[in-house]
């Protein structure tokens, strides 16, 4: 009988070890599988492509509503409706094109309906961000986009 109660201990604890080691292989096979979920999806764009390492174009297309946007931010400086707003990024924006004389869009009291009439809302502009200097300002400079630009980017 002592024999039966020892046989039947062993069967049972060695079940438990079975069952406990199943139990980690599985866990551990989850942690893995989440892991490489968690790394796709940190690497991964909107269209679900994953970004690799290619070369990236240093030009950003503006709509004229967001050229808008930054002349109310920045030439405006209209920014969180804070007037003694200090920040270190120059804005310059060129309603030409590169080919045209530059005309720049520097009055800060332009009314709505007219900055949409000189930005045009249907009109591409580029955005260029220039190398911060010693006086560690960071230049952005928007220009008017021509059709061969477009295309050359697109």
């Amino acid at each position: 009988m002592e024999n039966a109660n020892e046989a039947i201990y062993i069967g049972i604890y060695t079940m438990l070890f079975v069952i406990a080691l199943s139990l980690t292989i599985f866990l551990f096979s989850s942690l893995l599988d989440y892991s490489e979920q968690a790394y796709d999806y940190m690497h991964k764009q909107s269209n679900d492509a994953v970004i690799m390492n290619v070369p990236t174009n240093r030009h950003l297309i503006l709509s004229g509503q967001e050229v808008i946007s930054y002349y109310y931010n920045y030439i405006k400086k209209d920014r969180f409706s804070d007037k003694d707003y200090n920040n270190n990024i120059v804005v310059s924006i060129n309603l030409n094109t590169k080919n045209d004389t530059p005309l720049m869009l520097d009055n800060d009291n332009l009314k709505y309906k007219d900055l949409i009439e000189k930005v045009g809302i249907n009109n591409k502009y580029i955005l260029t961000v220039g190398e911060n200097t010693n006086d560690k300002n960071t230049y952005i400079n928007i220009i008017k986009a021509t059709e061969e630009e477009l295309n050359e980017i697109w």
